[in-house]
């Protein structure tokens, strides 16, 4: 977890080294800034309200540990600056993350991508001996164990496969994870798009995974949740 935060600051200093005047960000100010993500990850709906920025530009407040300094707003991510600009894409696998206590147990994520250091879309993966319905009662498994804190709290949607047969579902609380609303994916002709490397070239590549996950997701004011469009409304719209 340690190694996941000091990345994100890492993008977070060479995003806004004009509003940073050269000075690098301390120890305290990484504590208020972690501090300030977990305040906005409760849930994936209110850092998806967090993440839909203003204008499409996510900030994080900071007062500098130098009070001389002032206060100041850090880029996050810029949700219009897609494949392009000061955005970032890593592909990270077999994350493990940290024990809450003594009697929690060590998960393994199996592969994470992340948008300027930060956790957009989480992938679990099993072997045609296993249905993608296991991968996905894993997913709620770490969320009933509060893996999806910190950092990981951003996460806003899950991929689940068998290598044959792939899902993908907004992020949301263990409670209101349903399998009703996986959504298969489809091409511009209508064909069922299952196979998952034929999935990640056309959902998880960029710029496709950016805009799903920043473009082409709505927010249920209403029930608190996200809400992915589904493929044929993204083909509309394109």
């Amino acid at each position: 977890e340690a190694k996941l935060w000091d990345n994100f600051k890492e993008k977070l200093q060479l995003n806004n080294s004009n509003v940073l005047n050269g000075v690098d960000i301390t120890d305290v100010e990484m504590t208020r800034i972690k501090e300030f993500i977990e305040q906005n990850a409760v849930t994936p709906y209110k850092a998806a309200k967090w993440l839909s920025g203003e204008n499409g530009v996510v900030n994080i407040p900071l007062v500098r540990e130098d009070s001389s300094l002032g206060r100041i707003d850090l880029m996050a991510v810029n949700q219009r600056d897609i494949a392009g600009g000061r955005s970032s894409y890593e592909v990270i696998n077999q994350y493990v993350s940290d024990k809450c206590n003594d009697r929690d147990r060590d998960r393994r994520f199996d592969v994470t991508l992340l948008i300027n250091g930060m956790p957009m879309i989480q992938i679990e993966l099993k072997n045609q001996d296993h249905g993608f319905m296991d991968a996905f009662r894993q997913i709620v498994k770490y969320s009933e164990e509060g893996k999806f804190r910190g950092l990981f709290g951003l996460v806003q949607m899950f991929v689940v496969s068998n290598g044959a047969d792939t899902k993908y579902i907004a992020a949301d609380t263990a409670d209101k994870l349903n399998e009703k609303f996986l959504s298969g994916w489809v091409d511009e002709k209508n064909k069922p798009v299952t196979d998952y490397l034929k999935f990640a070239r056309d959902v998880l590549s960029i710029p496709a995974a950016h805009c799903l996950v920043g473009k082409y997701r709505v927010l249920d004011n209403e029930n608190k949740r996200i809400i992915l469009l589904r493929p044929y409304q993204i083909h509309a719209i394109e």
